[in-house]
């Protein structure tokens, strides 16, 4: 058994000082003056839980010069992240079960983060052949062509009726491909109206993936207000950048944009910050790879934008950041309480920390944060009731 004791308590629902006591990997107790076999000090700091990030590439298999399995997981701990998401768009492409299968066996040897993989869509993420619907693994949750999006309109609807009937959920980037060529902006609002109609007429869950722009936003929470089960993402370099010139999809967008956001997921419209954690090698992102790292900066870049620019409290950090994307992704963590899975993390608010190349886990350096100084360090993170990350005091 484990306790961690002298910290405060935040999560989604209360702040509170006490300890918490750890048993086979899930929550045993929460009270003053608890006692176990090993202690972790917390004095001083913040107990919330693990954060949970449904949108992370981690390039395993066949882009592994970019990030693996364990360095993205390594990356994920420092971040305080106990649960990811990763997409399908590997090489070759998660669209069979040998690929799908080969990447959870070997991220459960890894034992380091819990690792879901989300199931591409459509063959090669070409968007002409689906997947073998039929035969999907039991352990699939999300659907994803994440990166392309879903071009076909009769074909996307017909797919939204069979997703509906399986059971599962799509993740989906929202980019109308002939308007890139136009607008961005356009292509982007345009399949998020298409798709928030889709599935309020078929039913099926679709999670909208990195929304960007004030309409479509408003897209998402329409659907919601009629009771579509329809819910949405952004990211941590959307709340905080606006009118940057540096390569992601969906762009950064305009401050108007960026601040309407951020005050829709203070309101609750928006459900939760996913990092789409997007490592590239330095000479992938001169030839235009589009896409940054987030994991490690994720929590920080949050604070700055909710607490400190914002004065909101840790408690909406915590909702946006492990209760909603626990529940979206139906799994028992998010929470501190008892009977909860024991991911936890541990955050120094005094301590500050500069993004250097020399401080990311990650494989790749690619963010225009590097140089930027946040508060908020974290010191410990907890997975399963297992230490898997500490800060060491000398570690930079």
């Amino acid at each position: 058994m484990i306790v961690i004791k002298g910290g405060t308590l935040v999560d989604g629902q209360r702040t509170v000082q006490a300890d918490v006591r750890i048993d086979q990997g899930k929550i045993q107790a929460i009270g003053l003056d608890l006692e176990a076999d090993q202690v972790i000090d917390a004095t001083g700091q913040v107990v919330m839980p693990a954060f949970v990030d449904l949108h992370a590439h981690f390039r395993d298999p066949g882009l592994t010069y970019k990030e693996d399995l364990a360095t993205g997981a390594q990356a994920a701990l420092k971040g305080g992240y106990g649960t990811v998401v990763l997409m399908a768009n590997t090489k070759p492409t998660v669209d069979h079960n040998e690929v799908y299968q080969d990447i959870v066996d070997r991220a459960e040897a890894l034992d380091l983060i819990q690792i879901y993989q989300n199931y591409a869509v459509s063959k090669g993420l070409k968007g002409e052949e689906w997947v073998d619907l039929d035969h999907l693994p039991a352990s699939v949750k999300f659907l994803s062509d994440d990166g392309f999006g879903l071009q076909n309109n009769k074909a996307t609807f017909q797919l939204f009726e069979r997703i509906k009937k399986l059971g599962k959920g799509l993740m989906i980037h929202e980019e109308d491909r002939e308007l890139s060529e136009i607008d961005y902006r356009y292509a982007e609002d345009v399949h998020t109206m298409r798709d928030v109609y889709f599935s309020g007429k078929t039913g099926a869950r679709v999670h909208f993936c990195h929304v960007s722009t004030i309409d479509a936003c408003k897209a998402v929470e329409y659907g919601k207000a009629q009771g579509y089960p329809v819910t949405m993402e952004v990211t941590p370099h959307h709340l905080y950048l606006s009118g940057l010139d540096y390569k992601v999809h969906p762009p950064i967008r305009e401050e108007a944009d960026r601040r309407y956001l951020v005050e829709a997921l203070i309101c609750g419209a928006v459900d939760c910050v996913a990092t789409d954690h997007a490592p590239h090698s330095e000479e992938d992102k001169l030839k235009g790879s589009p896409g940054m790292i987030g994991l490690e900066t994720a929590f920080q870049v949050v604070y700055k934008v909710l607490v400190e620019e914002y004065g909101q409290d840790l408690q909406l950090v915590s909702r946006v950041m492990s209760q909603r994307p626990a529940e979206i992704l139906e799994v028992n963590k998010g929470r501190i309480e008892v009977g909860y899975d024991a991911d936890l993390v541990l955050v120094d608010l005094a301590q500050s920390e500069t993004i250097q190349p020399n401080t990311i886990r990650s494989k790749s350096k690619n963010t225009p944060m590097m140089g930027e100084t946040f508060k908020g360090v974290v010191t410990t993170t907890v997975v399963n009731g297992e230490v898997k990350y500490r800060r060491e005091v000398n570690e930079y």
